[in-house]
């Protein structure tokens, strides 16, 4: 997602401001410790809708009374804000979308306002629409408690891909920003997918519904086994309907004949004249279930008009973008400059031409706004859903009512063959044939059989289309491309020579960070030693990660990456503190100018494939002459500083 921080905003009493300006690319914030470059992130981190404030106590929590930062959205700008947790409001959120940065000119406290504080949760989602990440259904089984599942993916899942604070920037033991919550590194692996846009809300509403099939299967199948029976069981079953019925009419059952031709003589038992009426009662309560099933049959169709208006929701925008562009051709007003002249009086008309040329300019301002509004999802898969159940539990009603009406015409056919004859005979042949047919279909299971060829056929069907997210094969080439460029990056870092040659791997499935030396062994992140080899692992698995989100198309993650004082490793205290005639100092000066060199190049490689250049925000002690264009601030104990 082509999304950067272009303004980070600390507002405190009586107008007061303190402002920092970022640019795509590599930005540094340099300076001493204890000026606030740290708190930036937590303040970011703040403005992303965390549950609580992280931000240090102090000088800046004392100041602030109004937090904010400015994204930039492809061409739009989303102005969000939150009140300091000081104020008793942090529960509650500011939001603006801008299509133009002209309103950063001037921007003070009073910008927001105008504005009605909104609880974070509802800011946050509508955020996340903006970022194209609406999916409100994570669950695999429609049958799960949405209390006890994942629910809905969130922003704050994507929130460790965008922070690598100081304590974790070398750290061996962990890797990503808060994932010593189980929970929580728990609900970031399960939605990545998503947030990627590997998955969609057409994604899970497919997985529930075969999750669902494949239940329907399972009963249908087992009920199946547990009515079948044997074919002993029919012989006797039927060779007792048959004598029955033989007995009634004077005649005996043939001794020893096998099931293939007891099956025959119950095909063909005597016929009777038919020379019956139709009972009305039976009449009534046909033309009943009738009227019924030509309801649920109107009551259907609703169902499938409004099941295929929201299906085909996704593509009216593609539509609109179709009606804008003919209209944009067919009604251009055309005008050479000259004035207009009457053709009866001769007279010259100048106004038409301005208002001509008034309208022109409105057209071409209002194609403007229109064209910088580019993402805006909304997810109608529980709709669908529930439609989809609609129509699946109409279609079983009409199904059964149907069953009831075939049932009712055979009554009414036997009634019609038994009333006029009246005798034992005819009453025992249509009960024999009853349970003839009872026996030999219902034995067979046609119906059941039927449905579970509809369920095979609709569970297949399925599949397939869950096999059109292909996402096995997207993990597959995505854990392929991190390896190369994580080992690329790597190569170019301060990695111990000894561990050579090697390559990294990050599973996507667990978020497991391995080095695998040799081609066989496999190497974790605590069996390392050195914090140099520890830093290098860690920047190069986040600098190809965020390569990774900026080639990935529907990628709802923004494109910025927070990175706090990675010089810690060779300069633990302050930055050249040792001797500088040292070759010591000279070596750990060289790798932290190798660090942001490393930056500049991968920023760059990203841009040449994407597009666009993201950004990487790196707030340290070091502060070098030759990454001068990327500082953004300096900040000094005893001068300028954040507060």
């Amino acid at each position: 997602m082509n999304a950067i921080i272009v303004r980070i905003f600390v507002f405190g009493e009586n107008q007061e401001m303190r402002e920092v300006t970022l640019l795509p690319g590599l930005n540094i914030i340099t300076g001493d410790s204890k000026t606030g470059k740290s708190a930036l992130l937590e303040i970011v981190d703040y403005c992303l809708f965390a549950s609580r404030s992280t931000i240090p106590k102090g000088v800046v929590e004392d100041f602030a009374v109004l937090y904010s930062i400015v994204l930039k959205v492809s061409e739009k700008y989303i102005a969000i804000a939150r009140p300091s947790a000081k104020t008793g409001n942090g529960s509650k959120a500011f939001i603006k979308v801008e299509t133009s940065d002209q309103f950063l000119e001037g921007i003070s406290a009073d910008y927001f306002s105008d504005l009605v504080p909104r609880p974070i949760k509802e800011v946050q989602i509508e955020v996340e629409k903006h970022l194209g990440l609406s999916v409100l259904d994570t669950r695999l089984d429609e049958e799960e408690d949405k209390q006890k599942s994942s629910g809905k993916a969130t922003l704050r899942s994507f929130v460790p891909f965008l922070f690598q604070h100081q304590n974790l920037i070398a750290n061996k033991h962990s890797i990503f920003y808060r994932f010593d919550d189980y929970y929580k590194r728990k609900k970031t692996i399960e939605d990545f997918p998503i947030l990627i846009g590997w998955e969609t809300s057409q994604y899970f509403l497919y997985r529930r519904e075969l999750e669902q099939k494949q239940k329907e299967l399972k009963a249908h199948e087992k009920l199946v086994k547990s009515l079948k029976l044997k074919d002993e069981e029919v012989h006797t079953r039927l060779s007792s309907i048959i004598e029955s019925y033989y007995n009634v009419i004077g005649r005996e059952l043939e001794a020893g004949l096998e099931l293939p031709e007891l099956k025959k003589i119950a095909r063909n038992l005597p016929v009777f004249s038919n020379s019956g009426y139709a009972d009305s009662n039976l009449k009534g309560k046909v033309q009943a279930k009738e009227a019924e099933r030509e309801t649920l049959r109107n009551n259907l169709n609703e169902v499938l008009e409004l099941l295929a208006l929201l299906e085909t929701n996704s593509t009216l925008t593609h539509g609109h973008a179709a009606q804008l562009r003919f209209l944009e051709m067919t009604s251009g007003l055309e005008s050479n400059g000259n004035p207009f002249i009457c053709p009866i009086c001769q007279s010259t008309n100048t106004s038409l031409s301005d208002e001509i040329h008034a309208i022109h300019h409105s057209r071409e301002e209002l194609k403007s706004e229109l064209a910088k509004i580019n993402v805006y999802k909304e997810d109608n898969s529980l709709q669908i859903e529930e439609l989809r159940k609609q129509r699946n539990s109409l279609k079983l009603l009409i199904t059964k009512i149907t069953s009831e009406i075939d049932v009712l015409d055979e009554k009414d056919k036997e009634h019609k063959r038994m009333k006029p004859l009246r005798d034992q005979a005819f009453l025992a042949k249509g009960m024999a044939e009853a349970n003839i047919r009872n026996l030999l279909t219902k034995n067979g299971h046609n119906d059941l059989s039927t449905d579970i060829d509809e369920l095979r056929n609709e569970i297949t069907q399925l599949k397939i289309k869950l096999d059109g997210f292909d996402l096995k094969s997207k993990i597959m080439e995505a854990e392929v491309f991190l390896s190369k460029k994580m080992s690329d990056i790597c190569n170019k870092l301060d990695f111990e020579e000894e561990l050579k040659p090697g390559v990294l791997r990050f599973s996507m499935e667990d978020f497991v960070f391995y080095y695998h030396f040799n081609s066989k062994d496999k190497i974790y992140l605590t069996e390392m030693g050195s914090g140099a080899n520890w830093l290098a692992c860690h920047l190069s698995l986040f600098i190809a990660l965020l390569h990774l989100n900026c080639r990935t198309e529907n990628s709802a993650i923004p494109a910025f990456l927070f990175i706090d004082q990675p010089s810690q490793v060779y300069f633990p205290t302050k930055y050249r503190e040792v001797d500088e005639g040292s070759d010591k100092v000279d070596e750990n000066v060289r790798q932290v100018r190798n660090i942001f060199r490393v930056m500049v190049e991968a920023l760059k490689a990203i841009e040449d494939e994407c597009g666009f250049l993201p950004q990487i925000v790196v707030l340290e002690h070091a502060d070098e002459v030759e990454f001068d264009e990327y500082v953004r601030k300096r900040w000094k104990k005893d001068g300028k500083k954040l507060v």
